[in-house]
């Protein structure tokens, strides 16, 4: 599954969590330092995501805005042109005769053109907002992966194994009474004399899977396996034999 996203100049060259809509809700993700068109793999689950990161410039005005300030700039050359032509019509009244001393209107009002100052003198736009390049530190000059970003599991799905179970040890929880493997959980190491004590550990074999090594023990009455994985393969295993204490003794 391939998902596009959107990242700034500085979320890409520095990395960033970002929130990716899936199918099954949002969830938030980190993304390294990245470049345009780069392609970045994230597990969510069991299910594996491929996010295109597209960099953009926020600082970069929209086509439509500048079409925007053309069409403003356009519109007050078209009226400076239309008040200048009424002006030229006035003054052919006059040549044609008419006497001005006798007009009520012999005193222009507006002898003074109030549009004689051009509010626009000053060129709102003289100075290019873009004529200094706003990132004249290339944020690429350091490669981001010059170091590897993935040194530390982001995702916490490997860990350290735990120290295996020695013998004496005593385990909770409620184990099938089967000779056939079954999934198990919350077994979990207790005090001996604690109330759920239920089961304890007589001997520990490691590197293997298999229940069956167990029936080596006489004295054998629930066999227990352990494997820790890394990347979603084993790397560690171990097979525990039993015995049941209390009502979980035969």
């Amino acid at each position: 599954m391939e998902l596009s996203i959107s990242l700034t100049p500085q979320q890409a060259a520095s990395g960033a969590v970002v929130t990716v809509p899936l199918p099954s809700g949002t969830t938030r993700v980190r993304v390294p330092p990245v470049r345009d068109g780069d392609v970045v793999r994230v597990r969510t689950g069991e299910s594996e995501v491929l996010l295109r990161i597209r960099v953009t410039n926020p600082a970069t005005p929209s086509r439509g805005l500048q079409w925007l300030g053309v069409l403003a700039v356009a519109a007050v050359l078209v009226f400076l042109v239309v008040l200048a032509n009424e002006g030229d019509g006035s003054g052919s009244d006059s040549a044609s005769g008419v006497d001005s001393t006798s007009s009520p209107y012999a005193e222009e009002p507006y002898s003074e053109d109030p549009y004689t100052a051009d509010p626009y003198t000053e060129d709102p736009y003289s100075e290019d907002p873009y004529s200094e390049e706003p990132y004249t530190e290339d944020p690429y000059s350091e490669d981001p992966y010059s170091e590897e970003p993935y040194t530390e599991d982001p995702y916490g799905t490997e860990s350290e194994a735990p120290d295996p179970y020695e013998s004496g040890t005593c385990l909770n929880g409620t184990l099938p009474d089967s000779t056939t493997a079954q999934e198990v959980s919350g077994v979990e190491e207790v005090s001996c004399s604690a109330s759920d004590a239920h089961y304890k550990v007589i001997e520990t074999i490691p590197l293997t899977s298999e229940l069956s090594r167990c029936n080596a023990n006489p004295q054998t009455q629930y066999a227990f396996s352990y494997s820790y994985t890394r990347n979603g393969m084993p790397y560690y295993e171990y097979v525990y034999c039993l015995v049941g204490l209390g009502s979980y003794g035969y």
